[in-house]
């Protein structure tokens, strides 16, 4: 049992399923807990989320050591978040990739000062996708970092009236309906 100030986190989506070039796939879909009340206060519980997905992502990738895995969601925190790079242990793709570890295929996202959601007009990368190394390296069914992509077409865009530049278009701000779509921009894998 958790302490109370950690119960109400959410869960982790978990999907394991067969592609045509029959290998098998392991998704996670997160929603790790806001920033709301603030970041400081607010870490433990995605710290959680972290070590919740790391000890399952482990088990599977210990097991099947080809294991392909793909983790992604809102994490609430950057790649370069203490819950994403020392909890989860993500690495980033370079030369030498090991099957068992975790790449964050959208840290280079921070690098175009672009991202998937805009607080105080400062644009951040807390959608990712992590994939497992095999992802990276795999004959058959594969993907890399410039598979990934922000979608951002003109419609999910407003004017940001008090920063320079766009903003995602929102449903609601506060309370008042604003007739948008999301506060933040989806985003997309291609596996090949």
């Amino acid at each position: 049992k958790l302490p109370d100030q950690y119960n109400s986190t959410r869960n982790i989506l978990y999907a394991k399923g067969h592609t045509k070039q029959h290998d098998t796939l392991h998704v996670f879909i997160n929603h790790w807990p806001s920033k709301y009340g603030g970041a400081v206060k607010s870490q433990p519980k995605r710290n959680i989320a972290a070590k919740t997905l790391k000890e399952v992502s482990d088990s599977i990738l210990n097991t099947e050591k080809q294991a392909k895995i793909i983790i992604a969601g809102d994490f609430n925190d950057g790649p370069e978040a203490e819950s994403i790079k020392d909890l989860l242990q993500v690495k980033i793709p370079k030369d030498s990739i090991v099957n068992q570890k975790l790449y964050n295929l959208s840290e280079h996202w921070l690098k175009e000062n672009y991202g998937t959601y805009k607080y105080q007009g400062q644009w951040s990368v807390i959608d990712q996708f992590i994939v497992s190394g095999s992802l990276l390296k795999s004959k058959s069914l594969k993907t890399s970092k410039e598979d990934t992509h922000i979608f951002a077409p003109s419609f999910l865009l407003e004017k940001d009236e008090k920063y320079v530049g766009e903003k995602p278009y929102r449903t609601y701000v506060g309370f008042k309906y604003n007739g948008g779509f999301s506060d933040h921009l989806p985003i997309i894998l291609d596996l090949h």
